[in-house]
């Protein structure tokens, strides 16, 4: 049962991968050697150390994002996995995800096998649902948005790097996620000119590329985990980014489908009986 959650809540999950490349707070400074053209690889001569243009880069980031109030995305994301033959195998998705701080947000997760997956949180209640099973279920909302992915992460092992991403505090909350990085050079992702970083924190790899100008938001991420069988990746492309998204009363709202069966996801928080 918990698979089927977590393919659910995967909808938000892509951007676990996104915290962990995100460090220290400064302001943007790319005009170094490596922004000119020069060999990017000799900036990365200490291993133990995420180089100064690398972290700047990422703190425009995640400063950029924890401010916004509201925003919404579209990306196409894939992860391999590892067949029993040793051939790894490549499964993806699209996610369309709008947030309203403090405490909403909403994901749909469509999936190339052809599941649609749903999450909701409308500021009183936790809500997710599976098109293709027509099942759901639903819980009380702990609080706000980083409440609410550390109540997930409790109940549904979540991992713990969503909660960060989508916090109000993010850049001090990812301080220790990186212990290397360097700037990998300039690169244009779907016509939108980037800074390429190269990462690295203890179990995998972590390529980002971060859009410049007014909206430093990451356009292409690559996750490869260095300790896994045939060294799987994940990637995300995000296609689409509104910092001014049209939002109404009824955007955050869950209507449930007829005929759609609730299903006991979650342990029943104090105070609430199951239903």
């Amino acid at each position: 049962m918990k698979l089927l959650v977590f393919l659910i809540l995967i909808s938000i999950a892509a951007f676990q991968l996104i915290a962990r490349g995100a460090e220290t707070n400064s302001d943007y400074a790319v005009e170094s050697e490596s922004a000119q053209g020069t060999d990017t690889a000799t900036a990365a001569t200490d291993e133990s150390a995420l180089t100064k243009d690398a972290s700047e880069i990422l703190a425009r980031m995640t400063d950029f994002i924890s401010a916004a109030p509201a925003f919404s995305l579209v990306s196409e994301t894939g992860h391999e996995v590892m067949h029993k033959n040793g051939q790894l195998l490549e499964f993806g998705s699209r996610l369309t995800l709008t947030i309203r701080r403090p405490s909403k947000a909403i994901g749909r997760f469509d999936s190339r096998e052809g599941d649609s997956s749903t999450t909701v949180l409308d500021g009183k209640a936790i809500w997710i649902y599976s098109a293709k099973e027509n099942m759901y279920d639903t819980t009380r909302q702990p609080g706000d948005i980083d409440a609410s992915l550390d109540f997930l992460a409790k109940q549904l092992g979540v991992p713990r790097q969503l909660r960060d991403f989508f916090s109000k505090d993010l850049t001090a909350s990812l301080g220790s996620a990186m212990k290397s990085g360097y700037y990998g050079g300039e690169s244009i992702i779907s016509g939108v000119m980037c800074d390429h970083l190269a990462l690295r924190s203890e179990k995998e790899d972590v390529q980002v590329w971060i859009a410049r100008g007014d909206e430093p938001v990451p356009r292409r991420i690559v996750i490869t985990y260095r300790e896994l069988e045939g060294q799987p990746q994940f990637w995300a492309q995000f296609t689409e980014w509104d910092f001014s998204p049209e939002l109404s009363d009824t955007t955050f709202t869950f209507s449930l489908p007829e005929g759609a069966e609730r299903i006991h996801f979650f342990a029943d928080m104090p105070g609430e009986e199951s239903k």
